[in-house]
């Protein structure tokens, strides 16, 4: 669900899950995903 956009906090509710921690217990990312996420939204993405 991740890889296809979807919000942790949208599956952790789906899960029923209280803690967005025990969410991504259970929660695998994608390398590609996470480099990614970090290549929009580092605050230094711009600066480097």
């Amino acid at each position: 669900m991740l890889e296809n956009d979807a919000d942790i906090r949208h599956i952790q509710k789906l899960l029923g899950h209280s803690s967005i921690s025990t969410t991504e217990i259970y929660t695998k990312v994608a390398k590609s995903l996470k480099k990614s996420v970090l290549d929009t939204y580092h605050p230094l993405k711009n600066k480097l």
